[in-house]
């Protein structure tokens, strides 16, 4: 595969608020690019072979490199798509591997600040000009996916299903109210149907 000359991978930079959308974003890069094994661990630096003649030590030095400039490679990715406040958290950690868990565990934890976090992220995501309508219903539908972890669980059936309509009519006024006043006549026309339409 050829070098990979990129100092910005994605658009997106990550912040206190949008770790979910910027942490799927740059996975499905490093996937494409078969970066992945950095995070997983898969992809380790070699050990300095026990026979010590000038090929193996020589092809271990090779080896090395490339690993430790992928990594390297893959950390910049990170502190470039990143705020300059996040940035300056990874100056401990030598491996992808270790940014990553760290970024996980301060960012992706089940609890009320981050319930709080991505409810304000909903809040505020709005469709702007130029931006396809797939690309916004992504977005909203990956906010509206990681909230659902923090939905009850339901044991009655009829509960269940009263419980996920209302969610759905929740879900469509997400989707309405990001649009601007110039979609007012169709958003009304969508809000005057009876049964209202699912957000699908």
């Amino acid at each position: 595969m050829a070098q990979l000359e990129v100092s910005q991978p994605i658009s997106i930079i990550l912040n206190e608020f949008n770790y979910r959308l910027w942490s799927s974003t740059i996975q499905w890069f490093l996937r494409a690019w078969k970066f992945w094994k950095y995070i997983t661990g898969d992809a380790q630096p070699l050990h300095l072979p026990e026979d010590d003649d000038d090929d193996s030590y020589a092809k271990y030095q090779s080896q090395l490199e490339d690993w430790d400039n992928d990594n390297s490679k893959i950390i910049t990715w990170f502190a470039n798509t990143s705020v300059p406040s996040i940035q300056s958290l990874f100056t401990p950690f030598e491996t992808t591997k270790e940014v990553w868990n760290y970024l996980a565990e301060r960012y992706s934890s089940v609890d009320g600040a981050n319930e709080y976090q991505l409810g304000l992220e909903l809040h505020h995501l709005r469709f702007e000009p130029g931006q396809t309508f797939t690309n916004f219903y992504s977005k909203m539908s990956n906010l509206w996916n990681h909230l659902a972890q923090f939905e009850p669980t339901w044991t009655c059936s009829s509960n269940a299903a009263a419980f996920y309509a209302y969610r759905d009519r929740s879900r469509l006024r997400h989707f309405l109210i990001a649009f601007s006043f110039d979609y007012e006549h169709t958003r009304a026309s969508l809000l005057h149907h009876h049964p209202l339409p699912t957000i699908g």
